[in-house]
């Protein structure tokens, strides 16, 4: 396989990963939240159960699965959650932003955490990137913080858990850094998410009286049971064959795939303050990226004028 082509699959898990908001939302209108999370991750295990099978649990160190796992767990139900309870398409797609304030996060974490040192510009851009947020909540109006906190307080779980999940997403990715050492337990992970899933179904409402679901609803549910699934695998492929560096920049496009994707699947117009705050999302996680990237960036750009 060409280098290019690994990183062209590798783009594609962003823009499947993209997809799922608007996915999700569709099937949560038609069955309801509960069952559209529990179907979506239920499915999901199972394809990449039969993609890459459970590895073996004792090749990887004990206390990176245990912390992992429940953070992974606990990520995934939060940010799904968050979009399946959201009121409405709209609130859907501004909530999804919010998630996307993770990259920023694991800077600042990375840096708690003594991975980094610090740099002003993180704080700068993650500013930027709440700043986006804010932004969003304005609607097409003037900026007014009463405008803003109404709009949170009218569906104050789903903002919570997002902003819950961003944080928790970022704790991960930092001790996927540190810990891992190499191993991706994927596979297991969804296994477990199922498995939490099913057992708070079962003692919360008993077994679930699954309604009556139609083709559209059903091809909703498989394509983003598995978009959910072959992401991952795709994205693998990137990382290790493909340009990590290109993968990595368009990641930080997600906030912008995500929200034209979401809004062709929905069908909802979104205004000009929500893409001016989308766009202030995604600067301030290439602002933060810079911050780390910055001594390979000024020794390139050195060598260029040199």
């Amino acid at each position: 396989m060409s280098k290019n082509l690994a990183t062209l699959i590798g783009f594609s898990a962003i823009l499947q990963w993209s997809s799922i908001v608007g996915l999700l939302k569709k099937i949560s209108f038609n069955i309801g939240p509960d069952l559209a999370v529990l179907f979506m991750y239920t499915f999901s295990a199972v394809i990449l159960l039969l993609l890459f099978r459970i590895p073996n649990l004792k090749q990887i160190p004990r206390h990176y699965l245990i912390f992992a796992t429940v953070l992974f767990v606990i990520y995934e139900l939060c940010f799904s959650y968050a979009i399946a309870l959201a009121q409405t398409a709209q609130q859907a797609i501004e909530i999804s932003l919010v998630n996307y304030l993770w990259p920023s996060l694991t800077i600042l974490a990375l840096i708690l955490f003594k991975e980094l040192k610090f740099n002003i510009l993180v704080i700068i851009g993650l500013c930027i990137s709440l700043g986006g947020i804010i932004l969003i909540q304005t609607g097409n109006g003037s900026f007014n913080w009463q405008t803003v906190f109404a709009n949170i307080q009218s569906n104050p779980i789903s903002y919570i858990l997002a902003f819950m999940g961003a944080s928790l997403w970022a704790l991960y990715c930092v001790i996927t850094k540190k810990y891992s050492h190499g191993h991706n337990p994927i596979s297991f992970f969804f296994l477990m998410i199922t498995v939490v899933l099913w057992l708070k179904t079962l003692i919360l409402h008993g077994v679930p009286n699954i309604p009556e679901i139609d083709l559209t609803t059903g091809m909703y549910m498989l394509i983003v049971s598995t978009v959910t699934a072959l992401g991952y695998a795709a994205w693998n492929v990137g990382i290790i064959r493909g340009n990590i560096t290109i993968l990595v920049t368009l990641s930080y496009f997600s906030p912008i795939f995500s929200s034209v994707i979401s809004m062709m699947i929905l069908q909802t117009p979104l205004s000009m303050s929500f893409w001016h705050g989308a766009i202030l999302v995604t600067l301030g996680s290439l602002v933060c990226w810079v911050s780390t990237s910055w001594p390979q960036i000024k020794a390139k750009l050195q060598q260029l004028h040199g």
